[in-house]
């Protein structure tokens, strides 16, 4: 998968980033060949199968007919590049970052096709999957190597304060009592003002999911309401704020999938946008996923 990934997030309090990713990364695609088949032939007993809502506790849910897992091909080669430039800013402080390098895949995928009790009697031939793209990584579990770091800017880093921990008159201090203990700190501090940050990767979308769900729910009188009435107005509210991701032909991949010959290209393009008393989020997506019939495995 090759994808650039924008987003911007403003929770108006003070703090707000931006960033974009230029990523490419090995994806793999985990079904069950029977499933797809079953589909073709009794699309009707899939209902409550492939909707795959998102849940606003734990992020997307896994499920439904196929899914991209995180991790690639888990193979030594196979690692994700990423081209990024991030900016964020707490407390009126900005911190930017200009940085490309390769990490260990995190991108996951999540196909479902939103209100498909009523889209599947239109035929199969317009039915589409939506896609969500998610992959957050965190340098202290996720290894990154050949990190080139562009640019890094801070007020920390801006006015000097890195390459001096302490102050001066301390530092002559400590030089006069151990003049070893002075220059390891000497050394240390140089070491943390030149190195490289690793890379980390944060693609979704949807932060204030949960608050403004909340607030709907209040807004229509349900917050008392039986699980059934939540589930129903939950499942129409989540279609309408992820209506704009990027979407697919299904049976065109289901197709290819139950009969690999060649390789597989879709356009992935779509993008989001949140607005509400919580905070202000948007976000784009524009790339291609890319699957190779030749390289299809079975699980153990």
């Amino acid at each position: 998968m090759e994808l650039i990934f924008t987003s911007s997030i403003d929770d108006k309090n003070g703090n707000k980033s931006e960033g974009t990713y230029h990523v490419k990364s090995p994806v793999s695609l985990a079904f069950n060949l029977n499933d797809l088949k079953f589909f073709k032939a009794d699309p009707k007993a899939f209902i409550g199968y492939v909707e795959n809502q998102y849940d606003a506790f734990s992020g997307y849910s896994g499920g439904g007919l196929m899914d991209i897992p995180q991790g690639g091909y888990q193979e030594e080669e196979s690692w994700m590049w990423v081209d990024e430039h991030l900016k964020w800013w707490e407390n009126g402080e900005l911190t930017e970052v200009k940085a490309h390098g390769e990490i260990y895949p995190v991108l996951a995928g999540y196909f479902s096709i939103p209100d498909y009790s009523a889209k599947y009697k239109a035929g199969l031939d317009q039915l589409q999957f939506r896609i969500a793209i998610d992959g957050s990584s965190d340098p202290d579990f996720h290894p990154t190597r050949n990190v080139v770091v562009e640019h890094v800017s801070n007020k920390f880093n801006q006015n000097g304060a890195g390459s001096n921990r302490i102050d001066e008159e301390t530092m002559k201090i400590l030089e006069q009592a151990d003049p070893d203990a002075a220059a390891e700190l000497k050394k240390a501090s140089g070491i943390l003002q030149n190195a490289s940050p690793d890379l980390s990767v944060n693609i979704g979308c949807g932060s204030f999911y949960g608050q403004d769900l909340t607030s709907a729910l209040m807004d229509n009188k349900l917050g008392e309401a039986d699980k059934a009435k939540k589930d129903a107005f939950e499942g129409r509210f989540e279609q309408e704020y992820f209506k704009n991701l990027p979407h697919i032909d299904a049976m065109k991949l289901i197709n290819y999938l139950i009969k690999p010959e060649g390789n597989y290209e879709t356009p992935i393009v779509g993008s989001f946008s949140s607005e509400s008393e919580w905070g202000s989020e948007k976000a784009s997506c524009n790339g291609t996923l890319r699957f190779y019939g030749k390289r299809v495995q079975k699980s153990k």
